[in-house]
């Protein structure tokens, strides 16, 4: 790493908080509770992310003991920055704004998509790993949660709704549960397993 290199790494994030500090002037007379705590808090945990990995980069290259925790806390600042914009962003799109009364149940949404998505692409890895069986189980246990979503949209003013809907419910936990016992039942508790 050289110097200029190092150097270098300064400027992205100098635009960036640059760039967030215009926009949140710009937008701060817009902004309903949600956005206007996650935006600034993400914009400062990205920022602060980068600048932390720039100031390890420079240390590095000017052999200075570079403070190992900058270059760790590079990742999970970060990521928890961008997820807060994302939801900031979302909440400004979606929220109450200026007198307008609007539902936050789209970000809501999004949200349980995507954190059900994650949660069940990692189960499916954890699956590969482990006992490949299981995959299909949390693959139809993803796409039931995704139908209660619909579902929860319609209207229940008649019992069948309910039941229909608490049946599905039921299908996609009960394949949930027999997924995490066919992974438990495969080693899953071993600290090897998924090596």
């Amino acid at each position: 790493m050289t110097l200029p290199m190092a150097l270098m790494d300064f400027v992205p994030v100098l635009f960036f908080g640059a760039a967030w500090l215009i926009l949140y002037r710009d937008l701060k007379n817009k902004l309903n509770l949600c956005a206007g705590l996650l935006l600034p808090l993400g914009a400062a945990a990205v920022f602060a992310a980068g600048l932390f990995k720039a100031v390890w980069k420079l240390q590095n290259a000017l052999g200075a003991a570079p403070v190992e925790l900058f270059n760790k806390a590079f990742f999970p600042t970060q990521s928890i920055g961008f997820l807060l914009l994302g939801v900031g962003m979302l909440c400004l799109m979606y929220g109450k704004r200026r007198g307008e009364a609007r539902s936050l149940t789209m970000v809501y949404v999004m949200l349980t998509v995507l954190g059900n998505l994650g949660m069940s692409a990692g189960l499916v890895y954890v699956a590969r790993k482990v006992k490949k069986a299981a995959i299909p189980l949390f693959i139809v246990a993803f796409v039931f949660s995704m139908m209660m979503g619909y579902l929860s949209s319609r209207d229940f003013a008649q019992a069948s709704m309910h039941w229909i809907a608490q049946s599905v419910n039921a299908l996609g936990q009960g394949l949930l549960f027999i997924g995490a016992l066919m992974l438990r039942k495969a080693g899953l508790g071993k600290a090897d397993a998924l090596q």
